[in-house]
C-alpha cells in the first residue's frame, strides 16, 4: 500500500476568500513528479521576502523548498522559499497562518523571527545526498544534487529542508551561501559589522552597568564595603594585558609602575585582580598563572599586597583551577557527545536514545561536569564565608574557568546577585570585561584547529542547578537563563560577541575613518522582547519571600493565627505553616547565602534548555511550566485579595482615595499601554517546553490541551484588569 505525504499547500483564493488546498505526494511514484512541478511552481508565484534588519541584505534564495516538521519522519511540512541573508538563513511561505497570527505560542523576538535562524546559531550542516549523510566545512564541495540540507543549531533545535521540487541550480547556490556565511574566518565579516554601522548613532542607556566608567566599578567597592582596594587605569590604553578591561580593581598599597612590572611576569599580563569582597572581609581574587621561569617574588608582593587590602586575615588560600575543575579538553568531548542526545530531528532516532536514555546521558559524562563545577565553587565560597580566608583563584590564562568559579561564588553569597539586574551585572563584570573569549569559544568565528568550549553554557547549567536547589532565593526564572544561552549565539548584540574589551574597540572602528559606532548591549531586553514577554523572567516565589507588601501581610496574617486561642482549623493550620516558611528565613541573615549540594544524586538534566525541541518529549500540561504558572496565579491571588481589603477598609473608614490595584510584573500582569494578555492567554497552549516551542499541531492542541487562561477558571483574580469593577 503506497504512503500518501502532505507536501505542499497551494494558496488559491475562491469567491474572494483564501483558501490552502494540500496534495498528496506518493514517494512510490515518479511518473507524478512532472504534474507536481508544476504546481509547485503555480504556488510559488506569490512574492515572498524576508524582514530585514539594518545593514541585511539579500544574499540568494531557492525556490520549492519543502521546511518538515521535526519528528514526522520527513512525511510532513510545508512548501516555501529559502533565503540567505548575510544574518540569517529564514524560511517563508505563502501560507503565513503556520509562522504568524494571534495566536502566540512562544516568546515573540523583535529582531529574530520564528522563521529565521541565524547564521552564528548553526551548529553543524549536513547534506543528504543518494541516502548519504555528510557533513559540510568552510572549503567543503557542495553537491549539484541535494535531497535534504540539515541545520544543527547551537540552542538544540535541528531544521531540516527538501529540495525535490527546487531548481538545481538554486539549490547548490544556496548550500555554498550557507557554508560560506556561517562560517565567516575573520571578525569583520561578521554580521555585526554591517548591523552596527547602520544602526543610528546613540548611546544605548542600560540599567545595567558596563564597567566602562570609574564609577562602575566604585559603586561595587562600596557595596562590598572596601576601603584598601583601588580602581586603576593602569591598563587604559591595553598596554599591560589586551585581554584585561581599560580598568581593574587592585590593592590600594600597589602603584601602577607595580602593577606594569608584575604584568610581565603573567601570562597574557593578566595580574591578581578583585572580584569580591564578603561581609565578613575576606576577598575573591583571581589571575593568570605565572609565565615559565618568571620569578616567584612578584606574585608573594601581590599576596602580601592583597593581605594588606584585607586586614590581615591571614595568608591567602590559592585554589588551582587546573587542578580543581575538569580539563577543557573532557569538557568538549563530554559537549560533543551531550549534543549528540539532543540534536535529533526523526522520532527513529528518539526511540533510539529513549531506550537507553539515562546509560547514554551517563556517557557523556556532562552532569559530571557540572557537579565538579559546582563542587569547586562551593569549596571556594565555603573558604571565604566559613574559614573567612581571603581566596586567589587561578589557571593558566584566568579567562577561562575563573569567569565561572568567580561568578557561580557571588552567586551563592551575594543575594544581589540573584537578582536580574545583579546577576547581569555580574556577568558583565566578571565575564565580558574580564576577558572571556565568547567569540573564538562559541565557534562565532571560525579558526584553524579551533573548537567550541561551552564553559558559559556550563555556568548557566550551574545557576540553574542551584535555582532547583533554592527556588526562592532567585528573582529570575529559568526562562530567563534559557534565554541568554540563546542571546549568545544571536550575533547582534556587543555583550556575546567579542574575546575582550580590546577587541570589541578595535571591531567598531570603522576602517581608517575616524566614524566609529557601537552595537547594543545585550540588557536592553526592550529591544527583543515586549513588556508581557519580559514578565516571564520573573520568578514568582521571590517575589512572595521578598516584596515588602507581600512580606508585611504575611506577618500580620501570621500575629492573628498566634494570637487565635481557639483552635485552627485546616485552612488556618495550612496558613501557619506557610507563615513559618516564610517569615522565619526572611530574618536569618544567613539565607543570604547558599551553599549548594553536588551530591550525584542531586544534579539534574535542564531540560528547558536541552530538549525543549523533543515534541516526543513534551509533557502536555505539565512540567516546570506548569508548576510556574500556578504559582503566579497564588501570588497573584495574594496581591487581588489584598487590594480587595484595602477597597472594604476604605469603605469602613470612609475614605475616597485608594492605591491603585498592585502589579505584580508576572504573567498575569498587565501593562495599561500594552495590549492586554488576555488575548496571548487564551491563545497560548501549555506543554513543558513552554513558553519556547511551537508545540504540537492544530490537531493535537484542539485533542490534548486546553489554553493556559484555563488555569483561571476557578481563581480568584481577573486577569483582564481593563474589566475589573474595582
Amino acid at each position: 500500500m503506497s504512503s500518501f505525504i502532505s507536501y505542499i499547500s497551494r494558496n488559491e483564493v475562491e469567491k474572494g476568500k483564501e483558501t490552502f488546498k494540500s496534495y498528496l505526494i506518493d514517494e512510490e511514484e515518479e511518473e507524478n513528479d512532472d504534474e507536481l512541478d508544476k504546481r509547485a511552481s503555480a504556488f510559488f508565484q506569490t512574492d515572498l521576502a524576508p524582514h530585514m534588519l539594518p545593514g541585511e541584505r539579500l544574499v540568494t534564495e531557492a525556490d520549492s523548498v519543502l521546511s518538515f516538521t521535526p519528528f514526522t519522519e520527513k512525511k510532513k511540512g510545508i512548501s516555501g522559499k529559502l533565503f540567505v541573508t548575510n544574518f540569517k538563513v529564514c524560511f517563508l511561505t505563502a501560507d503565513r497562518s503556520s509562522y504568524e497570527g494571534p495566536s502566540a505560542k512562544r516568546q515573540r523576538n523583535k529582531l529574530i523571527r520564528d522563521t529565521d535562524i541565524p547564521l552564528t546559531n548553526i551548529d553543524a550542516i549536513y547534506q543528504v545526498v543518494s541516502g548519504k549523510r555528510r557533513k559540510l566545512t568552510p572549503g567543503t564541495t557542495v553537491s549539484n544534487i541535494t535531497k535534504y540540507l540539515e541545520l544543527h543549531c547551537k540552542d538544540f533545535r535541528v531544521h531540516t529542508f527538501g529540495f525535490k521540487f527546487s531548481p538545481k541550480d538554486q539549490n547548490k547556490k544556496l548550500l555554498n551561501a550557507v557554508v560560506h556565511h556561517a562560517y565567516p574566518s575573520k571578525s569583520n565579516l561578521l554580521f555585526a559589522f554591517d548591523y552596527g554601522k547602520s544602526l543610528p548613532k546613540q548611546d544605548y542607556l542600560c540599567e545595567t552597568p558596563l564597567y566602562e566608567e570609574v564609577s562602575d566599578w566604585e559603586l561595587e567597592l562600596n557595596m562590598c564595603k572596601c576601603t584598601k582596594w583601588r580602581v586603576s587605569e593602569v591598563n587604559k590604553s591595553f598596554d599591560m594585558s589586551i585581554s584585561l578591561p581599560k580598568l581593574i580593581v587592585v590593592p590600594g598599597v600597589l602603584f601602577n609602575t607595580d602593577l606594569m612590572t608584575a604584568s610581565g611576569h603573567y601570562v597574557e599580563g593578566r595580574i591578581p585582580c578583585w572580584c569580591y569582597t564578603h561581609k565578613n572581609g575576606a576577598s575573591l581574587v583571581r589571575s593568570a598563572d605565572l609565565i615559565p621561569d618568571a620569578d616567584t617574588k612578584y606574585q608573594d608582593v601581590m599576596m602580601s599586597a592583597v593581605q594588606m587590602a584585607d586586614q590581615r586575615l591571614g595568608k591567602p588560600i590559592v585554589f588551582d583551577l587546573q587542578e580543581q575543575c575538569p580539563s577543557i579538553k573532557d569538557v568538549q568531548q563530554s559537549f560533543e557527545k551531550f549534543k549528540e542526545l539532543c540534536l535529533i530531528e526523526t522520532k527513529k532516532d528518539f526511540l533510539v536514545q529513549d531506550s537507553s536514555w539515562m546509560s547514554r546521558l551517563d556517557d557523556t559524562e556532562w552532569l559530571h561536569q557540572i557537579r565538579h563545577c559546582l563542587k569547586c565553587a562551593r569549596e571556594v565560597a565555603d573558604t571565604l564565608h566559613g574559614k573567612k580566608r581571603t581566596v586567589f583563584i587561578k589557571e593558566t590564562d584566568g579567562r577561562h574557568y575563573t569567569c565561572l568559579v568567580s561568578s557561580l561564588v557571588q552567586v551563592m553569597l551575594n543575594p544581589k546577585c540573584r537578582t536580574q539586574i545583579g546577576l547581569q551585572a555580574l556577568i558583565q563584570r566578571e565575564w565580558i570585561a574580564m576577558g572571556y573569549p565568547f567569540q573564538r569559544n562559541g565557534g562565532l568565528v571560525i579558526k584553524e584547529g579551533g573548537e567550541e568550549v561551552p564553559l558559559f553554557l556550563l555556568f548557566l547549567d550551574c545557576v540553574w542547578q542551584i535555582l532547583q536547589q533554592f527556588p526562592s532565593a532567585f528573582a529570575v526564572s529559568e526562562t530567563y537563563l534559557t534565554t541568554l544561552w540563546d542571546c549568545a549565539s544571536s550575533g547582534l548584540f556587543e555583550t556575546f560577541l567579542f574575546d575582550s574589551i580590546y577587541q570589541q574597540t578595535r571591531f567598531t572602528s570603522d576602517g581608517r575613518s575616524l566614524r566609529r559606532f557601537r552595537l547594543p548591549p545585550v540588557w536592553d531586553w526592550s529591544r527583543q522582547f515586549n513588556s508581557s514577554d519580559q514578565t516571564i523572567f520573573n520568578n514568582p516565589l521571590y517575589l512572595m519571600k521578598c516584596n515588602v507588601n507581600l512580606k508585611k501581610a504575611i506577618q500580620e496574617s501570621k500575629r492573628k493565627v498566634q494570637s487565635s486561642c481557639r483552635k485552627m482549623d485546616r485552612n488556618e493550620l495550612y496558613a501557619y505553616m506557610l507563615n513559618n516558611m516564610y517569615s522565619d528565613d526572611m530574618e536569618d541573615e544567613d539565607m543570604n547565602v547558599i551553599l549548594p549540594e553536588y551530591a550525584a544524586p542531586v544534579i539534574k538534566l535542564w531540560t528547558q534548555c536541552y530538549v525543549r525541541w523533543q515534541a516526543p518529549a513534551q509533557i502536555i500540561g505539565g512540567g516546570n511550566p506548569s508548576m510556574y504558572l500556578q504559582q503566579c496565579l497564588i501570588v497573584e491571588e495574594i496581591i487581588h485579595l489584598q487590594h480587595q481589603i484595602e477597597l472594604l477598609q476604605m469603605k469602613t473608614q470612609r475614605r475616597t482615595v485608594v492605591a491603585p490595584r498592585p502589579q505584580s510584573d508576572l504573567i498575569f500582569s498587565v501593562d495599561m499601554d500594552m495590549p492586554t494578555s488576555t488575548e496571548f492567554l487564551t491563545n497560548t497552549v501549555l506543554s513543558s517546553s513552554f513558553p519556547f516551542s511551537p508545540g504540537p499541531s492544530k490537531e493535537d492542541q484542539q485533542l490534548l490541551l486546553t489554553p493556559i487562561s484555563a488555569y483561571l477558571v476557578n481563581s480568584a483574580i481577573d486577569y483582564d484588569y481593563r474589566n475589573s469593577d474595582d
